[in-house]
């Protein structure tokens, strides 16, 4: 393959990649980027070794295209070594999912460089390694042959290095490192000049694999300068249009109306969620905090394979027969205190997720909770008061449900959270919502209890769900662990009390069965 070439006064690149086996292949990109926070340009430079995968060429194209893409879209509040870890854990869980649904998986080791002003950043990620050459000797940072997606959080190795302009970093896969004579390379280096770049990296690449050699140059140089990107919302949206690069088809029947649509692009198939307005730090906070939560109850976000010039998510399509629960509730059965609480648990479960990564005070709305044919429920949140490093957001208006302390801007935990569950089951075992979760409620709503309302409602009930529905949020329960075996319990002891009477019998009538029947059989056969 043709060397690539880049030559600039700060930095200068020289990438390509050897052979290619049938399984087995690697790839490297660079490209400037814009600085956060007033910092100047980087240049960025991703280097994935995949082995154990039929199209493995195609598999990196497109893992490169994502980890671009998804750079462009991470906040700015983030440090540009913070943004790549994002970016490689978003990877990482999304090979994961694949493997825990039972697919396919390559193994896949990364590294990603950061130079800029002077410093290098380098995240290593599996078997992908990085030489110093200080001199004529060879300082290497030794891959660890743990691929991508063996587990749901990241392992990642991460290096802050000084850079010395003349002396080159390289970039390659760890076996390709292995064997190089890289001592050799080291007296190579000696007044190393950038258009000689090319010529040192290619006896590298006649073996399998891939590298990049950076030389850092005048630290008083400026970079390129790399401008940021703006999404603005789309302002009509209709089956047809594409969307860049995604084909919208029908609209869908759950979520905000007009802005959930099901896509294509290719091979690929995805949910897009256009935004209700320009995206804005809140706006990608929220999604970065979907794209690292592990939970089968919330959306599976889908990197685009080109960047994104328009406000949306992209989230994997919902399992076969998945509605929400409005729609659940309006075709029947009648739902029990038991698929209540089955409903219940998976909610909490996504809510847990959700605070663990600090998104709180969720407009837990129906149209966006789907059940699908096995009972398995997915949450598509939108509306949360409280993001990671961005101010309160104000509560929509019409919401329902909402703790009455996020609609009159008062002081905010998670309990707000617990009380939107409370609301939501009340809802479900009544088809009406409390009082005190509608914008009308307040400080003075009382609650409705639910016994003699709705059938077989375990006794306690009423109790627990009046706790968790206190307009104060220090007269809820502790945790939302608490609440949950609060209502567990009673529906046990619910269970345990039924079998006492007999099917279709009162209790003194069974009695009266067991004593009477064998005085009725003596009297028969004394008469006989």
């Amino acid at each position: 393959m043709p060397l690539q070439l880049l030559e600039h006064p700060a930095v200068s690149l020289a990438q390509g990649h050897g052979l290619d086996l049938p399984t087995q292949a690697a790839r490297a990109r660079a490209t400037w980027v814009a600085g956060r926070n007033g910092r100047p340009p980087l240049l960025l430079l991703a280097l994935l070794w995949g082995r154990s995968c039929a199209n493995v060429v195609q598999m990196l194209g497109d893992c490169l295209d994502a980890l671009f893409a998804d750079y462009g879209c991470t906040p700015e509040g983030w440090s540009e070594t913070q943004a790549a870890r994002q970016v490689l854990a978003a990877l990482n869980l999304q090979l994961f999912r694949r493997r825990q649904a039972g697919e396919p998986v390559p193994e896949l080791s990364a590294g990603l460089l950061l130079v800029q002003d002077g410093e290098a950043h380098f995240l290593q990620a599996g078997a992908v390694g990085l030489v110093q050459f200080p001199g004529s000797h060879a300082h290497t940072l030794t891959g660890r042959d743990n691929p991508l997606g063996n587990q749901a959080e990241l392992a990642v190795v991460q290096h802050s290095l000084s850079l010395t302009p003349g002396q080159p970093l390289l970039l390659a896969p760890q076996p390709l490192l292995d064997v190089a004579d890289l001592h050799g390379l080291g007296g190579a280096c000696a007044d190393l000049q950038p258009g000689q770049l090319g010529a040192l990296l290619e006896p590298l690449l006649a073996a399998p694999g891939a590298a990049a050699l950076v030389l850092p140059g005048d630290p008083h140089s400026l970079p390129p300068s790399a401008t940021c990107g703006a999404w603005p919302r789309l302002e009509r949206a209709e089956p047809g249009m594409t969307v860049d690069g995604w084909t919208l088809g029908a609209s869908c029947d759950f979520g905000p109306p007009g802005r959930l649509f099901r896509a294509v692009e290719g091979d690929r198939e995805a949910l897009l969620w256009l935004a209700d307005d320009d995206a804005d730090e809140a706006f990608w906070q929220r999604e970065w905090v979907l794209r690292r939560s592990p939970v089968a109850t919330l959306p599976q976000v889908l990197s685009p394979r080109q960047g994104r010039h328009h406000a949306f998510l992209l989230f994997a399509p919902p399992p076969s027969g998945a509605r929400s629960l409005v729609r659940r509730c309006a075709e029947g059965p009648a739902l029990d205190a038991e698929a209540t609480l089955a409903i219940l648990v998976q909610l909490i479960e996504a809510v847990r997720s959700l605070q663990r990564r600090g998104m709180q005070g969720l407009w837990l709305n129906p149209w966006q909770i789907l059940l699908d044919d096995r009972g398995q429920l997915l949450f598509l949140p939108e509306y949360a008061a409280v993001l990671p490093g961005v101010a309160r957001q104000p509560a929509p208006a019409l919401a329902v449900p909402l703790a009455p302390e996020l609609r009159q801007g008062r002081v905010l935990d998670g309990s707000a959270d617990q009380f939107a569950l409370a609301a939501l089951a009340y809802w479900l075992l009544s088809g009406q919502w409390p009082e005190v979760a509608r914008p009308e409620g307040g400080q003075a709503s009382r609650y409705v209890p639910l016994a003699g309302r709705v059938k077989a409602l375990p006794d306690g009930w009423d109790g627990v769900l009046a706790r968790a529905l206190a307009p104060q949020p220090r007269s809820r329960f502790e945790a939302l662990s608490e609440f949950q075996l609060a209502l567990e319990r009673l529906l046990e002891q619910a269970r345990r009390r039924e079998p006492e009477s007999a099917p279709g019998w009162s209790r003194p009538v069974a009695l009266a069965a067991l004593v009477g029947l064998p005085l009725l059989l003596g009297v028969w056969f004394g008469l006989g």
